[in-house]
């Protein structure tokens, strides 16, 4: 396909990453998984919200829009709703994974349908990166969530975070962390599986306009650099998980169900925590069906 992957002189467009929790109306597990009544429908929610950043962002004259499918096994959108002036990352197992097709060529990122870090309060379906395996994810001591690895990511690139969408504590705690950046409040979380949320439709005005927003005054949005070296601590669900990463070279044991690996480089901190996720998933539980 001509352009895609195409090395770029200068900095242009927009590379969006879209998960599934954050789309509104979107509160429960089975909402978001393959094979479930409702999974379809929530495609097409979140096929929308996505329709809506890049209609903004080419509103706001963004002539280049790389969007990454990053929930689940991340063949989730509708290809015939998508918008057809943009290039799509699709499928599992992919170099850094919700960050998949990051590179310099971009001016900046956004972030569609997040959900907040594992344990926090009043957040829908909160988890970082792995549901079923994480507890925590600490790096030089501080929590992260998918929304900070991600925009640390898009740093290391030189790319710049501009948007966030999903519930109140999604956009709240990424704008402590990540100052400046555009957010757009899609529902409030009343429990881990429940929240007040706007109509969809609602939703992707707002989306639009933020985009747009986001786009148009993006040379002001956060370049996130996190300055090393790292030290990447992972807590794991059980002792298992941990069991299982310390097979891997230089990771080390820091108690019965935590891992610390060290580097000077924060995408080989990215690529090392992915590494152990694909370790420690083999002890996860399954989730019922």
């Amino acid at each position: 396909m001509e352009g895609a992957g195409d090395h770029i002189a200068e900095r242009n467009g927009v590379f969006i990453s879209v998960d599934m929790e954050g789309m509104a109306g979107i509160v429960h597990l089975h909402q978001v998984m393959r094979g479930m009544p409702e999974y379809e429908r929530s495609c097409r929610l979140m096929t929308a919200e996505t329709n809506a950043a890049i209609t903004g962002a080419r509103r706001a004259g963004a002539d280049r829009i790389v969007v990454n499918d990053s929930h689940g096994d991340m063949r989730n959108f509708l290809l015939d709703e998508l918008d057809d002036g943009v290039e799509v990352i699709s499928g599992a197992d992919k170099p850094f994974s919700m960050g998949a097709g990051l590179d310099s060529t971009f001016e900046v990122a956004f972030f569609v349908g997040y959900h907040a870090s594992v344990g926090s309060e009043r957040a829908v379906m909160d988890h970082t990166y792995g549901g079923r395996t994480i507890y925590a994810v600490r790096i030089n001591g501080r929590p992260q969530s998918e929304a900070t690895l991600n925009a640390a990511l898009a740093g290391s690139f030189g790319v710049r975070t501009a948007l966030i969408t999903g519930d109140r504590t999604t956009v709240e705690e990424a704008a402590r962390d990540l100052p400046g950046i555009e957010g757009v409040v899609v529902k409030e979380a009343l429990g881990r599986q429940a929240a007040r949320s706007f109509h969809p439709v609602e939703a992707c005005r707002r989306i639009e306009q933020s985009a747009h927003a986001a786009y148009s005054r993006r040379d002001s949005r956060p370049l996130y650099r996190p300055s090393g070296p790292f030290t990447l601590e992972i807590d794991w669900m059980n002792a298992s998980m941990a069991d299982l990463s310390v097979q891997i070279p230089q990771v080390q044991r820091a108690g019965g169900r935590t891992v610390r690996y060290e580097t000077g480089d924060f995408k080989t901190c990215y690529q090392m925590m992915l590494a152990m996720l694909v370790m420690a998933t083999p002890a996860a539980y399954q989730y019922p069906r």
